[in-house]
């Protein structure tokens, strides 16, 4: 059909199918050959090798199993095809890799149960309402995909135990005697243990892996490589055999000053932390309903009438988690902490670090070669009064073996971090403060945070954030709106700190061109950036928990905060100033002068779920702190589930995740009512239970 000139952007949803699937803008090979190299713009192209062996014995790429191979490939090339039905190439590329990685996934599922599934035998098929129900279900049974389609705990245990048998008893008792780190397990390994494996032979299972050279050393100590083995034991699988899978941790031997944080940390999220979430059950139904494409191009594929089943298949899925809630006193402590972090060390710290940079510079030598005694001499008299007494605790110097342990203790290491010692560990504490302060303010996403660019995050005037959101790329051919958003004098000083030392290490010749706002130095010494990716990111902040000792739950851990708990802080404030006697600090950040702009400002400003948690939290710490008069309906129904009257006894957690199924079912609403008085405008939180199923 020929299309008139400006219709020509119509001629792809004309191209025969078998010609359109046939390539794709990331498959850097052709189609037809055994080999696969491909991109979504990766620093190097990664490979798919479809010369795997069948549950008969053959290859997928011999003759007889062609019209098997093609199938597989065209539903890979058709799950990111612009013509497809879901139209995901108008989608984000991270998007895009999510639909091609899924069926991946779902491709090496069918070839680990290819003997169940007889695939050799009848291809696609072959696979009926059963096997694709069967499919679906296992594949989200669990939110790791790690043990969803590869059962990498069982078949890793499975693994180690064979090898244990196989390796000669004098081997491994020699490793044994020569590493006695081999023998310590430690309470944490023992509680998060996921193998089966009894724990007393885990230390000659380890002592296997080393004699069978299975270990991979780091200044962590001797970690399993998940690669070497995936290679093994998923050699007939295209993306299960490359792909690293998490680590076994009860396998791993630790070095004595292996740590990231002082504590353990509290759980972020409550839910079902195994099995999927409902949106992503919807993702793999769709994904595994595409095989229906196969039909279209004359292949072999599952009937119409089992795909539609399939396609209105309904599982039980893990109840959606929700990000556990971070008391109201610890977010507004961190506020203060972080701001007047701010106050009275930022200028010095960023001076500090730009002096020691500026000295290497000059001198010609790396950091490494800088002694403790140089550093106080550089950094100056402000730093040296707080008590930096070198680069870093974590800093390797020159004349240390690489592998040698240089942070000695827990308690000794982060006694020092409060102590100031490190100017490194400080840098990373101000990181952390600028994050909290900016995560508070703005509410945004954290993807949102990450991608913030130094060259460009503020506007000319300073007054506005600029931002790519990351819930705009839909139908925009993966491009993300930008926006901007009012921001804080204080927070924008913070991000201009960031940006001068940036700006500093550039023309110092450090890094090449300005790059992510949060992009800090490393604490090994090394003053190239490290990319603000999520371990950075969040690094920084469990840097700023431990430096500042935020709240601990009774057993012991602690509240280590992620910007996911920092979105409502603008909505727990607007409540809280209903009961602490005013807006006036509110209504100065946003520049609204009544209540019930401000509340205005929040609700557009603010996502529902972030709303609807904020709402929750701020009535279920009242209750637990006894305030029922403000809440008596609601307090009638929380008594009559809890038994009690005294709040104060009932977890406030546990509170808080009951008035949201409630909120979620629609039994109760939370919201502000105005009045007003002889002090001008003000609000009360009002809960209103409308009705409850018996």
């Amino acid at each position: 059909m020929q299309l008139p000139p400006e219709l020509d952007f119509l001629n792809q949803f004309f191209i025969d199918p078998s010609i359109a699937l046939r390539q794709a803008d990331w498959l850097l090979s052709d189609f037809d050959d055994n080999y696969w190299a491909y991109s979504f713009g990766f620093k190097k192209p990664k490979i798919i090798d479809w010369n795997v062996e069948m549950d008969d014995g053959s290859r997928l790429i011999d003759p007889k199993n062609r019209e098997l191979l093609d199938g597989l490939k065209y539903f890979i090339t058709g799950v990111t095809n612009s013509t497809s039905q879901t139209v995901t190439r108008t989608s984000a590329t991270s998007t895009r890799v999510y639909d091609f990685n899924r069926a991946l996934h779902i491709v090496d599922f069918l070839l680990l149960n290819a003997k169940n599934f007889q695939l050799a035998k009848h291809g696609l098929a072959g696979l009926g309402r059963d096997a694709l129900k069967l499919t679906l279900a296992e594949l989200c049974s669990n939110r790791s995909t790690a043990e969803a389609v590869y059962g990498w705990s069982k078949r890793l245990s499975l693994y180690c135990l064979n090898l244990t048998l196989q390796t000669s008893a004098s081997d491994i008792d020699s490793a044994l005697k020569e590493f006695p780190d081999l023998n310590t397990i430690g309470s944490d390994q023992i509680e998060n243990n996921t193998l089966d494996i009894p724990l007393e032979i885990i230390p000659r299972v380890r002592a296997a892996l080393y004699v069978n050279d299975i270990y991979r050393r780091s200044e962590k100590g001797y970690t399993p490589n998940s690669v070497k083995i995936s290679n093994l034991i998923y050699r007939n699988t295209l993306k299960g055999r490359l792909e690293i899978k998490p680590t076994a941790d009860i396998l791993s031997t630790r070095t004595c000053d292996y740590f990231t944080r002082e504590l353990l940390p509290i759980t972020v999220t409550t839910g079902n932390q195994e099995s999927i979430g409902m949106a992503d059950f919807y993702q793999f139904r769709r994904t595994l309903y595409s095989l229906g494409t196969l039909h279209e191009l004359g292949l072999p594929a599952p009937s119409v009438e089992d795909l539609d089943a399939t396609r209105k298949l309904l599982l039980e899925t893990g109840k959606l988690g929700r990000f556990r809630t971070l008391p109201s006193k610890v977010v507004f402590g961190a506020v203060r902490n972080a701001i007047e972090f701010h106050i009275k060390h930022g200028k010095s710290l960023i001076d500090g670090i730009c002096k020691v940079a500026l000295h290497c510079k000059l001198k010609g030598i790396s950091t490494s070669e800088l002694t403790d005694d140089v550093v106080r001499e550089i950094i100056g008299e402000d730093l040296r009064k707080l008590g930096v007494e070198g680069l870093g605790l974590s800093r390797r110097v020159i004349g240390t073996a690489h592998l040698e342990p240089i942070k000695g203790s827990t308690s000794k290491y982060y006694s020092d971090l409060r102590a100031n010692k490190g100017l490194l560990e400080l840098i990373k504490v101000y990181f952390g403060s600028t994050q909290i302060i900016v995560g508070a303010l703005m509410g945004r996403r954290v993807g949102e945070l990450k991608d913030l660019h130094a060259s460009n995050c503020l506007d000319v005037s300073e007054q506005w954030l600029v931002f790519l959101n990351r819930k705009s790329s839909r139908n925009l051919f993966g491009i993300r709106q930008t926006e901007a958003r009012p921001i804080e004098p204080i927070a924008v000083k913070m991000i201009k700190s960031l940006v001068r030392m940036q700006k500093i290490l550039k023309r110092l010749g450090y890094v090449d061109e300005l790059t992510t706002l949060f992009s800090s130095p490393s604490i090994s010494g090394d003053l190239s950036l490290a990319n603000a990716n999520s371990y950075n990111y969040n690094q920084n902040l469990d840097f700023f928990c431990d430096y500042f000792e935020t709240e601990t739950n009774e057993d012991g851990k602690r509240y280590y905060i992620r910007q996911h708990q920092l979105r409502r802080f603008f909505a727990l404030l607007f409540f809280y100033s209903s009961s602490f006697g005013g807006l006036e600090t509110l209504q100065w950040m946003l520049g609204h002068t009544d209540a019930e702009y401000v509340w205005h400002y929040i609700t557009e400003a603010m996502d529902g779920a972030t709303l609807a948690g904020a709402k929750v939290q701020y009535v279920a710490e009242a209750l637990h702190s006894g305030d029922i008069e403000s809440f008596e309906s609601l307090a009638a129904l929380v008594t009559a589930r809890y038994g009690t009257e005294n709040f104060t006894l009932a977890d406030t957690s546990e509170l808080e995740d009951y008035l949201a199924d409630l909120m979620e079912e629609g039994a109760i609403t939370i919201e502000p009512e105005f009045f007003e008085d002889g002090d001008g405008q003000r609000f009360k939180v009002i809960a209103k239970v409308i009705g409850i199923d018996a």
